[in-house]
């Protein structure tokens, strides 16, 4: 005897109970920014379990069930979760206390509270940028936590002398039997110089569970030994750097200033650049040819210096500063692939300027630019991850059938006051998370 098909699986779910079936959220009565273009739609998306199964520009008909939950929108307008493509979650204090103060469990647990704060910030996904994350990252991918989701680097590539080599001044050397300080130790950085040693360095980082690899090819504003001009690695360093990485299917960020040093590290595969706030001409125009990603920062970049810099690192602060505007210049000429960042790490303070960074691009780019740039072109560049990205499945920082339920309601319109992001406690009303609601103030 045959048995219509149809019926039979009807009859199987029918069996099912409601804690059986996977949980459904119809969010109504909103207005879509999908994660690309200028204009708003209203419509319904239908969330199933932690992916978006259905977005419809007309009203679509739903019956709440123990298994189903109406959300009515109010008017509000539905984003892709935003995502922040250079923090430092487990950077939670300054690189002398990470190395003579704050062991690893308070690192952690300081950190897990900064990755939860993001979170209710609307930020579903983060980049970070180096640091000891990767247990952090584990930690939320296995629901002990609640965070956004992490890209990590795992610890920095550093050469002897480099950017962020946070050795004391008076630690002797390995060569001259020295031993790894205790960042290096916990996993905030690798010390690696010649190419036989960087590419252990990018192999230790991908066994550890990095997703991506984060080097310098310039010194930095916050380094302790590294001058803002210095090169870094060699060429043949930062070549061999790119190979083991590509050899796990997976890219390179590279922290870098100096439009020579820029020209090198897209030159030799970077396909991320993280500032270039001293960028040329040709340099920009070799980034956009080689399709890279451009991470910049625009808080950081205007902010004053902090009370606690050094004079040399006041006169690198005044460098990048000076050069910004023109950078932004460039960029836009050049139609650039910019990414939302902010870079703020370092204390409680610092991380909670993250949300500055929607104030601090205003006048650089119209809402809905900034908002690409913190949805759909910030999850293009996630994607490079490739191989070892963690979430295959779907797509990020987009609104479209097939994607991850990232989802936040915005009571107000960024696409015309992109500053009321600056305050999520009061226009985030809901949060949404890989299907999961983290915050529902509707």
């Amino acid at each position: 005897m045959k048995i219509n098909l149809t019926v039979l699986i009807a009859l199987s779910v029918a069996w099912l109970s409601a804690d059986e079936l996977p949980q459904r959220y119809h969010i109504t009565n909103v207005k879509i920014f999908n994660g690309w273009d200028d204009q708003l739609v209203a419509g319904d998306v239908i969330v199933e379990g932690n992916k978006i199964i259905e977005v419809s520009n007309e009203p679509l008909a739903s019956i709440a069930t123990a298994n189903v939950r109406l959300i009515d929108g109010r008017g509000c307008i539905l984003s892709p979760g935003f995502i922040d493509c250079h923090t430092h979650v487990a950077l939670v204090a300054a690189f002398d206390k990470l190395e003579n103060e704050y062991d690893a469990v308070y690192v952690g647990a300081v950190g897990a509270q900064m990755a939860e704060n993001m979170l209710m910030r609307g930020f579903t996904s983060i980049r970070d940028a180096g640091g000891s994350s990767i247990g952090m990252m584990n930690a939320i991918n296995d629901d002990y936590i609640a965070g956004p989701r992490i890209y990590s680097s795992g610890a920095f590539l550093t050469q002897t002398s480099g950017h962020l080599d946070m050795h004391d001044n008076t630690a002797r050397h390995r060569m001259i039997g020295g031993q790894p300080s205790y960042a290096e130790l916990v996993g905030h950085y690798i010390t690696a110089d010649g190419e036989a040693e960087v590419t252990a360095a990018v192999r230790e980082n991908m066994r550890k569970g990095a997703t991506q690899i984060k080097i310098a090819t310039n010194g930095g504003i916050s380094s302790r030994y590294a001058p803002l001009d210095i090169y870094g690695f060699t060429q043949a360093e930062i070549q061999a750097i790119v190979t083991a990485a590509d050899e796990f299917g997976t890219y390179v960020l590279a922290h870098v200033y100096y439009p020579d040093a820029v020209k090198r590290s897209l030159e030799a595969g970077i396909m991320s650049i993280e500032h270039g706030n001293m960028m040329d001409e040709a340099a920009m125009r070799l980034l956009v040819e080689k399709g890279a990603f451009l991470s910049i920062q625009a808080s950081a970049s205007k902010a004053q210096s902090p009370a606690f810099f050094t004079y040399d690192q006041r006169a690198k602060h005044k460098l990048a500063r000076d050069g910004f505007y023109e950078l932004i210049r460039l960029a836009i000429k050049h139609e650039a692939k910019i990414v939302f960042s902010s870079d703020w790490f370092g204390s409680k303070d610092a991380y909670d300027l993250q949300a500055q960074e929607w104030i601090a691009r205003e006048d650089l780019f119209n809402g809905a630019e900034i908002m690409r740039q913190a949805t759909g072109r910030a999850g293009e560049l996630l994607s490079l991850a490739g191989e070892r990205n963690p979430f295959k499945e779907g797509k990020l920082g987009v609104i479209e059938k097939g994607a991850y339920a990232d989802l936040v309601l915005i009571e107000g319109n960024p696409l015309e006051d992109i500053t009321i992001l600056a305050q999520p406690d009061e226009h985030l009303k809901l949060i949404m998370k890989d299907g999961v609601i983290y915050k529902d103030a509707l």
